[in-house]
């Protein structure tokens, strides 16, 4: 299971913005985020599965998906977040800040929204306020 609602939102975007990503918005289920590794300009969050993600195996090996841009108090011109499949499989998110400065802990007053024509324009919004 996800532990951050941030990432799990994330997802929940990037998943439902084209055919690709609404068929592995089923594996968000199978999910646990198990490290964070802050490099300053973002964050890389790497995922485990869990039992029952194999009936959700994507037919291609290998796909990126972005389309969301994130917006926040403390990022001062934004950040994106593109999510990386390998075999089959959700395997890690990469958020990057825009201005090449990242927070090094998770946010809590954010916006995300699907980009462009990617999804339906869709936007999660929170505050710790």
């Amino acid at each position: 299971m996800i532990s951050s609602k941030y990432i799990l939102d994330i997802l929940d975007l990037l998943l439902d913005g084209d055919d690709n990503g609404k068929l592995l918005r089923p594996q968000i289920d199978y999910l646990t985020d198990t490290e964070y590794d802050y490099t300053g300009v973002g964050v890389f969050v790497t995922f485990e599965t869990s039992t029952g993600i194999e009936n959700f195996k994507f037919a291609s090996d290998k796909l990126i998906l972005d389309g969301v841009s994130i917006t926040s108090t403390e990022l001062p011109i934004g950040a994106s977040a593109t999510v990386f499949i390998n075999n089959g499989f959700v395997d890690y998110l990469e958020l990057w800040s825009y201005s090449g400065e990242y927070p090094q802990k998770e946010l809590d007053d954010y916006a995300i929204k699907q980009d462009g024509d990617f999804g339906t324009g869709r936007e999660i919004k929170s505050s710790s306020r």
